[in-house]
């Protein structure tokens, strides 16, 4: 039952619309994730919604050893893209995940968030991801 239930994933409305249209405007894209599960486990499931082959680096607490907020997690995404963290932006939730991005020198996008969190932009809907960067610079493409 456990494996059923971690298995039947449900993504917000547009993430592989935006996700791909990202792509396509040239940007790198990542996933930094807390999980007790492989990365193939989780790519697996990135497949079956049809956005597997759109990252271009996949942090892992499982594998790396270390979770968010922890800067080095950040950093790993950020040396397997070959990035400084200025030409970077973080995409999250947790306030402690937020803020510990900004920390690293992350741009930072809050979404899906709590009313307090700290953000250099909110989004309310996945989508509206394309225009918010259009309000940060310097992002590597």
């Amino acid at each position: 039952m456990l494996e059923k239930e971690t298995n039947d994933l449900e993504f917000f409305d547009g993430v592989k619309e935006t996700l791909t249209a990202l792509k396509e405007q040239g940007l790198l894209l990542g996933v930094v994730t807390d999980t007790v599960h492989p990365v193939s486990d989780k790519l697996a499931w990135f497949e079956q919604a049809g956005i597997g082959p759109l990252w271009d680096t996949f942090i892992s607490s499982y594998e790396l050893g270390m979770r968010k907020p922890e800067p080095g997690i950040y950093h790993a995404a950020l040396e397997q893209l070959g990035l400084r963290p200025d030409e970077a932006l973080f995409v999250g939730h947790k306030i402690s995940e937020l803020d510990e991005a900004r920390a690293v020198g992350l741009k930072t996008i809050a979404f899906n968030y709590k009313d307090n969190a700290q953000a250099d932009v909110h989004i309310e809907h996945f989508s509206d991801l394309v225009q918010a960067l259009s309000k940060l610079s310097n992002l590597k493409r």
